[in-house]
């Protein structure tokens, strides 16, 4: 549950005073990654007080909207309260049952209180079904976005476009074509849990990235690191982000993606980014990791010489996909497919210097990389 204003200790006190008023609370069922308003998770919990109702339950699922709207539909409505992006509100369900409303960043969640536990968990899934969105729609990804926070990691999700593989497929040379192909059509790691991409900028890894997600979302959520270097320095952070149970997720598999994060995987990255990364790969693969299951996906423009040895341990690395510019044969073949006649050079050309030459640009230092299109852009869409 979220505090419209900021987390805080008071804020804190309301999953805290819970056990305190005897009421029986499923660890499964009530999770800690918002923050409810004082002055309404206060008076929820009179209400539980009062009416000595012994029995709680929690639904946490996406909302694109953060207003309720007519709330009056669901119960009476005690109190509202609107801070920025937040909105919190306290309804009475059948003039009788206290529900408390949280919604902030995407996340919506539900926390009803009833005299037992089959009415609190009825109420509680039936409000859900109330203000759940509708799925997204096929050709886009719900994605959580990760940020370090003041005592762990922070998340907001957003629904972002996503291309089917055969769409892209085209785009990149046939060897690199088939190796997200395979990766493409799996159900479930093989011979590791760890996926490198490497290769110039401009070469197409975000883009294969959205259409691997895309591919995974009936097995596998997709979790991407906006700070990358942070989570590589606190514990608490990369367990929350392989850990914290969220209430949407009812599938077995998390990848977590950090883009361009060649230099934290350097030979010679400074002792505290090497401790991280020690423990990050642990996450992979040692007893850090045991019982969950996390795949970790790296993205780098670095030469591969310049990563460190552990990256490519075999039983490891489940695949190493190189992405290399355009050769002049495969060159002119994309260019054909597009009915454009033009001598790309002998040299080797980036899939985004191809979309200039097919759109009549003019190449210069920066068509090479081509436009920043990571997932991050989501947040600020």
């Amino acid at each position: 549950m979220h505090n419209s204003i900021a987390p805080s200790p008071a804020a804190t006190r309301q999953h805290a005073s819970l056990p305190a008023l005897r009421v029986a609370v499923s660890p499964r069922d009530v999770t800690d990654e918002l923050y409810a308003n004082d002055v309404l998770a206060a008076r929820f919990l009179a209400r539980i007080e009062r009416d000595d109702l012994r029995h709680v339950a929690s639904r946490t699922f996406p909302r694109r909207r953060t207003a309720f709207g007519d709330l009056g539909v669901l119960g009476e409505v005690e109190l509202t309260w609107t801070v920025g992006d937040a909105e919190d509100a306290l309804i009475l369900v059948d003039g009788v049952l206290p529900a408390l409303l949280i919604s902030s960043r995407g996340t919506c969640e539900v926390v009803v209180a009833a005299p037992d536990a089959a009415a609190a968990r009825d109420t509680a899934a039936g409000l859900e079904r109330a203000l759940r969105d509708e799925p997204p729609p096929d050709d886009r990804v719900p994605l959580r976005f990760w940020a370090r926070g003041d005592s762990g990691g922070e998340l907001q999700r957003r629904a972002v476009d996503a291309p089917g593989w055969d769409d892209v497929a085209p785009n990149y040379p046939p060897a690199v074509r088939d190796q997200v192909a395979g990766l493409v059509a799996a159900t479930a790691p093989a011979g590791g849990s760890l996926l490198l991409w490497h290769g110039p900028p401009g070469t197409g890894k975000t883009h294969a990235l959205q259409a691997l997600t895309r591919a995974w979302r009936p097995w596998c959520t997709a979790h991407y690191v906006t700070d990358p270097e942070a989570l590589l320095q606190g514990t608490a952070y990369l367990m929350d982000v392989a850990t914290r149970r969220l209430g949407d997720e009812q599938r077995p598999w998390r990848l977590i993606v950090l883009e361009d994060a060649g230099e934290l995987m350097a030979a010679d990255a400074r002792s505290e980014v090497g401790q991280g990364l020690s423990r990050l790969l642990n996450l992979t693969d040692g007893l850090l990791g045991q019982g969950l299951r996390c795949i970790l996906l790296v993205t780098t423009n670095e030469p591969l010489g310049r990563l460190h040895p552990a990256i490519r341990r075999p039983g490891r690395c489940w695949a190493e996909v190189a992405f290399p510019a355009f050769g002049p044969a495969d060159a002119a073949a994309w260019l054909a497919l597009r009915g454009v006649e033009h001598d790309a050079g002998r040299g080797p050309v980036s899939l985004a210097e191809l979309f200039a030459i097919a759109d009549g640009r003019t190449l210069g230092r920066d068509t090479a990389a081509g436009p920043r299109v990571g997932f991050a852009q989501a947040l600020r869409a």
